[in-house]
């Protein structure tokens, strides 16, 4: 599945701030379906707590459709358009292995949830990885998807 929108078009120099609504996000449209079709498995403000480009966020939700997210592909194309509104970031940024949470693991690298607690109870035994191969010793833990998101992950 790909998730492609074309961007809004904001009024040069006026960038209002998204209303924030008691539950912590952003209203606008997308957030309904935000909220239906990802907190069956996880919070969704965790979710939030990431700051992607469009493409990024687009490789969030197809990972998460592979891992079971259901939503018509309305559904998904506009949850896209709300995080790319709301959390846009300018780069993915790294992900640092030895501390990143479950929800980060999974969303970044696309861990499934037993191989994200495989890698955090690995490193809480065996202490933080020094390269990125130190992560071939984790029991449970597809390295290909590891060697895939190496542009994406940090140890130290």
């Amino acid at each position: 599945m790909t998730v492609i929108l074309s961007g809004s078009i904001a009024a040069i120099g006026q960038q209002t701030p998204p209303r924030q609504s008691p539950d912590g996000l952003p209203d606008g449209p997308g957030k309904a379906e935000l909220i239906k079709v990802c907190s069956d498995c996880h919070e969704v403000t965790k979710a939030t707590t990431l700051r992607l480009t469009r493409a990024g966020w687009s490789t969030v939700i197809e990972d998460m459709v592979k891992t079971g997210a259901k939503g018509s592909e309305k559904e998904l194309e506009l949850i896209l358009e709300y995080m790319a509104t709301n959390f846009l970031g300018e780069a993915a940024r790294p992900i640092n292995v030895n501390t990143a949470p479950a929800i980060d693991l999974e969303s970044v690298i696309g861990l499934l949830r037993s191989e994200a607690r495989a890698l955090i109870t690995y490193r809480e035994k065996s202490g933080p990885c020094k390269v990125i191969d130190d992560l071939k010793k984790v029991p449970g833990l597809d390295f290909k998807k590891i060697e895939a998101a190496k542009d994406r992950i940090v140890c130290f």
